[in-house]
C-alpha cells in the first residue's frame, strides 16, 4: 500500500443500500427536471439497444440470399437479397441518426440536470444557519458536492440508461449466439469481466484520494486567487511575494497530481494487459465458429452473424460493465451531494414576531459561546441588560469577543450556554426574519458586492428596495452621497474592475456604502455598528458619530477608537471573552482600570501626533 493509500484508508465508501437509494434519488431528480428529455433518450436508447442484433440477423440473410441467388439465378432470390441489403442499410443509417440525436438530447439533459443539482446545493447552503455554515467540515462538504455537481449526477443517469441499453443489446445478441452454443454466451461474459474488476477497484481508490485531498485543493484554489486577484495584487507585488506563492502553488500541484499520475499509469498498463486477454478470448471464439463452418455445420451467412454477434456481444459486455463501473464511481461522488443535503440545518427556531414585554430590550443571562474546534470560549458568563433606546459602547482587544457578541444579538448565532431574551422572549423562540428586521447592522468585515452602487445599498434589505429616493436617503445617512455623486452613473454604476464599465472604490468609500446599507433599515429598532469608522477620514468619522448619537434607536457601537464611545450610556469592556469592566465613560475613567489605561494611551498617541504635525 502506498503512502497516499494508507493516508486515506479511513475514508469509508457508501454501502450498497445507500448507493442504491442515491441512484434512485438521482433518477427521480432527472425525471422531475426534464421528463420529456428522459423519455426521449430512453426511447432512442431502446432502439439503439435492439438494432445490433437486428443488423447481425439481416447481415446473415443478405449473405444467405446472395449465395442462393447466385446458385439459383432466380428473380425471387435476387429480389430477396436486394430487399435485405436495403433493409440492413436503412437500419444502419437509422442507428447512426439515432446516436446523433441521442448525443444532442444528452447534452441538453446535462445542462438541465447540472442546473438542478446546483440549485439543490445553493438552496441547502441558504437554509443553513450561520453557525453551521461556518463549520470547516460543512465548508468541505459543500466543496466536495460542488466539485462534481454537474458531471456526476448526469453521468450516473446516463450510465443507468446505457446499462439498460447494453443489457437489452446483450440479451438480444445472446439469444442469437445461444442458437449456436450456450458456451458462446459464456465466452462474451468472461471476455469483459477482468477489465471490469480492475476498473471497480480503481474507482474506489481514486474516490478516497480525491476526497482526502480536498483541503489541499482548497488551498491550491486560494493560491490561484492570490496570483490573479486585483485586491491581493498591491501587497503581493510590493512584498515581492510572487516567487514564494508560485513555489507553494507548484508544491501543492506536485503533491496533489503526482500520486494521481502514478495511479493512472499503473491502471493504464494493467488495462492494456486485460484488453489483450479479452481479445484472446474473442479470437478463440471466432476460430471456433470458423471451424464449425468449415465442417459444414452452419452456413456462411450464419457464420458471419455469429462472429458479428460474438464481437458485438463482447463489446456489449465490456460497455455494460464499464457503465456499471462508471455508475459506481459516479455514485461515490454523488454520495457527497447527498451527504451535504442530509446535514442538519442548525438549531430549531421559533415563529414569534414580538415578545411579551415590549420595550424591555435585550437581556443576556450567563451567556457563553464556543466556536467549533475553539481552544477557549469566545464569550463566557456575559450578563447584561440593554433596554430599548439605550446606547451601548463595546471596547476590547482583537479576539475579545466583540464581533461574536454582535452575531449573538442579531440572532445569527445562538448561545452555547445561558440565554438571550428580546422583549422578554428567548431569541431561540423568535422567527429569524423577525429578529433580523429588528436590527440594522454594519458587520466587520463588510462586503464589497460586485454589483451596482444602488444594489450595494439595496442589499441592506435583501435587494427588495428599488425606490431610488429611499436608496439616496440611506446614502445620505451613511455619508455616501458624495461617493454616488462622483460615480459616472450614480446609483447605476457597476462597482468592480472585473467589468469593462466598472469602477473601483477606496476603502473609505466602500465603508460608506456599507453604512448606507445599515441606514436603509429605517424601521429597525436597534442599530449595531461594528467598527463603523475604521476606514473613514477624521471628518467623516466625526460626522457619522454625531449622526449616530442623535438616533432615538438602541445603538450598539463597537470601536477601537475609545473617544467614539464617550457618549454611550454604558461602555462594556471585554477581555478574552469576559466582561472586564462596564459603566459610563466617567465612572470607568475614575475607576482607573483597563478602560482608562487604553483611553489614556490612545489620547497620548493622538496628542503626540498632533504635536508632531504642528
Amino acid at each position: 500500500m502506498s503512502e497516499a493509500e494508507s493516508e486515506f484508508a479511513d475514508i469509508s465508501l457508501p454501502g450498497p443500500g445507500r448507493t442504491a437509494r442515491h441512484a434512485g434519488r438521482v433518477i427521480a431528480l432527472a425525471v422531475r427536471t426534464a421528463p420529456g428529455l428522459m423519455a426521449l433518450i430512453a426511447a432512442l436508447s431502446l432502439f439503439a439497444a435492439l438494432a445490433p442484433a437486428a443488423i447481425a440477423w439481416l447481415g446473415k440473410l443478405v449473405i444467405d440470399t446472395v449465395l442462393a441467388a447466385i446458385e439459383s439465378g432466380a428473380a425471387a432470390d435476387r429480389n430477396a437479397a436486394i430487399f435485405y441489403v436495403v433493409a440492413e442499410a436503412g437500419l444502419v443509417a437509422s442507428l447512426l441518426a439515432v446516436r446523433r440525436l441521442t448525443t444532442f438530447y444528452k447534452r441538453a439533459l446535462h445542462a438541465r440536470l447540472g442546473h438542478a443539482v446546483n440549485r439543490l446545493i445553493f438552496a441547502k447552503s441558504l437554509r443553513l444557519d450561520l453557525q453551521t455554515l461556518e463549520e470547516a467540515s460543512v465548508q468541505q462538504q459543500i466543496l466536495l458536492a460542488r466539485q462534481h455537481a454537474a458531471a456526476r449526477p448526469y453521468g450516473l443517469v446516463i450510465r443507468i440508461i446505457e446499462f439498460a441499453q447494453f443489457a437489452v443489446t446483450l440479451i438480444s445478441l445472446a439469444a442469437l449466439l445461444a442458437t449456436f452454443s450456450p458456451l458462446a454466451v459464456l465466452l462474451i461474459v468472461l471476455g469483459g469481466l477482468p477489465l471490469f474488476l480492475n476498473e471497480l477497484g480503481f474507482s474506489g481508490a481514486m474516490f478516497r484520494l480525491y476526497t482526502g485531498r480536498t483541503p489541499e485543493v482548497r488551498q491550491r484554489n486560494y493560491l490561484e486567487g492570490l496570483m490573479i486577484s486585483d485586491a491581493a495584487a498591491p501587497e503581493r507585488i510590493h512584498a515581492g511575494a510572487d516567487p514564494a506563492i508560485e513555489a507553494r502553488y507548484e508544491g501543492l500541484f506536485s503533491r496533489i497530481h503526482d500520486e494521481d499520475r502514478r495511479r493512472h499509469h499503473r491502471h493504464a498498463w494493467l488495462g492494456v494487459a486485460l484488453i489483450a486477454v479479452s481479445s484472446a478470448v474473442f479470437i478463440a471464439g471466432k476460430v471456433w465458429i470458423v471451424l464449425v463452418t468449415l465442417a459444414g455445420a452452419i452456413t456462411l451467412g450464419a457464420m458471419t452473424m455469429y462472429i458479428a454477434a460474438l464481437k458485438q456481444g463482447q463489446n456489449a459486455v465490456t460497455s455494460l460493465l464499464a457503465s456499471l463501473n462508471g455508475g459506481y464511481e459516479d455514485l461515490l461522488y454523488v454520495s457527497n451531494l447527498y451527504a451535504l443535503l442530509e446535514i442538519g440545518e442548525g438549531r430549531a427556531r421559533g415563529t414569534a414576531r414580538e415578545g411579551p414585554v415590549p420595550g424591555d430590550g435585550y437581556r443576556l443571562e450567563g451567556v457563553g459561546f464556543r466556536y467549533d474546534g475553539g481552544n477557549r470560549p469566545a464569550l463566557k458568563d456575559i450578563t447584561l441588560h440593554i433596554p430599548e433606546g439605550h446606547r451601548l459602547g463595546i471596547a476590547g482587544a482583537n479576539g475579545s469577543g466583540k464581533s461574536t457578541l454582535v452575531k449573538l444579538l442579531t440572532g445569527l448565532y445562538l448561545p452555547s450556554e445561558g440565554r438571550i431574551t428580546l422583549d422578554g422572549l428567548d431569541l431561540a423562540d423568535w422567527a429569524p426574519e423577525a429578529l433580523f428586521e429588528r436590527t440594522a447592522v454594519l458587520f466587520q468585515p463588510y462586503q464589497r458586492y460586485r454589483l451596482t452602487a444602488g444594489e450595494n445599498i439595496a442589499m441592506g434589505r435583501g435587494l427588495r428596495v428599488t425606490d431610488r429616493r429611499a436608496l439616496l436617503d440611506a446614502a445620505e445617512l451613511g455619508l455616501a452621497r458624495s461617493v454616488l455623486d462622483d460615480l459616472p452613473e450614480g446609483l447605476d454604476t457597476r462597482l468592480s474592475r472585473q467589468f469593462l464599465d466598472g469602477r473601483e472604490l477606496s476603502g473609505g468609500q466602500w465603508q460608506r456604502l456599507a453604512l448606507s446599507r445599515a441606514m436603509l433599515r429605517t424601521d429597525a429598532k436597534t442599530l449595531i455598528l461594528d467598527e463603523p469608522t475604521s476606514a473613514l477620514d477624521p471628518a467623516g468619522e466625526a460626522e457619522f458619530i454625531e449622526t449616530a448619537a442623535k438616533s432615538d434607536r438602541t445603538v450598539i457601537l463597537i470601536s477601537h477608537r475609545l473617544a467614539n464611545l464617550k457618549g454611550s450610556d454604558t461602555i462594556l469592556v471585554l477581555d478574552k471573552g469576559r466582561i472586564a469592566e462596564q459603566g459610563t465613560h466617567e465612572t470607568l475613567m475614575a475607576r482607573g482600570g483597563m478602560y482608562r489605561d487604553m483611553f489614556e494611551k490612545q489620547a497620548g498617541f493622538y496628542e503626540r501626533a498632533k504635536a508632531g504635525a504642528g
